[in-house]
């Protein structure tokens, strides 16, 4: 009968010690995607499309990198919501997220993106 206590006990702790192990990682990763410094995002121009929204990618802002030969395509994660026009030309600050991509969606790098303004010439020409 002792024996059977003992073994009850031990199983007891194990499943409390997973349980509270558990808990902490979602505590420390809600605290982390919680943080918004404002040094970890970078400032740039782009321009709104959905050219490629047949393959998956909903919204894919597209950027000039700061090699000039180089486009990059970023795919924001959070909604543009009155921003989100094909062709807009934008300013804004963003951050990479170590996300995986949207299903079906190979073009681009997941991005946070804030601080959004329309820039003066409010399309691009295609």
């Amino acid at each position: 009968m002792e024996i059977k206590n003992v073994k009850q006990s031990i199983i007891f702790s194990i499943i409390l010690c997973f349980i509270l192990i558990a808990c902490k990682a979602k505590q420390t990763t809600t605290t982390l995607a919680g943080t918004d410094t404002s040094a970890n995002f970078i400032k740039t121009e782009g321009i709104v499309s959905h050219q490629y929204k047949q393959v998956g990618c909903e919204t894919i802002v597209i950027c000039s990198s700061s090699n000039a030969n180089d486009t990059l395509f970023l795919i924001p994660m959070t909604p543009l919501e009155k921003f989100d026009v094909d062709g807009l030309k934008i300013s804004f600050s963003y951050r990479i997220l170590r996300v995986h991509n949207p299903k079906g969606c190979h073009q681009g790098i997941p991005v946070q993106i804030s601080n959004i303004k329309k820039n003066k010439n409010k399309k691009a020409s295609q």
